[in-house]
């Protein structure tokens, strides 16, 4: 009866361990018992208890290139998308300028004021919106 209950608190700490896998950002391949704190991952079986390798966690070593190289692709999408973004704010800016009417004037090489023509001001606006066109949408 004392092995029967022993056996049963066994069981339940036995299914839930888990082992996590994931690449971090230097490409450091990291596992642990608790999932990262950001990022994807993938569930291991456990090591064995009995020390050595273990044959799980070596079949999963051919995956981390690939693990790496979508990493590597997310920082890259997320550095395009700070930058269309940046784009997006300076050329909205850029428009807001030259919205109404009115003189506009830009700085000569010695500080000097220099007023822009109607045709440069419809410039300015069309290039503008031309970069809303390209970063915002």
């Amino acid at each position: 009866m004392r092995r029967a209950a022993a056996l049963l608190l066994l069981v339940p700490a036995l299914a839930g361990a888990q082992a996590y896998r994931w690449v971090d950002e230097q490409g450091r391949v990291h596992y642990s018992q608790t999932p990262p704190p950001q990022g994807a991952y993938g569930r291991v079986a456990p090591p064995p208890p009995s020390p050595g390798a273990s044959p799980h966690l070596e079949a999963l070593e051919p995956a981390a290139p690939d693990l790496q190289q979508r990493a590597q692709e997310r920082q890259k999408a997320a550095a395009a998308e700070r930058e269309r973004q940046r784009g997006c704010e300076q050329a909205r800016r850029q428009s807001a300028q030259f919205q109404g009417t009115g003189l506009y004037y830009s700085s000569g090489p010695e500080g000097q004021r220099q007023y822009l023509s109607p045709e440069q001001i419809d410039r300015k606006r069309a290039e503008a919106q031309a970069g809303i066109r390209e970063h915002c949408d």
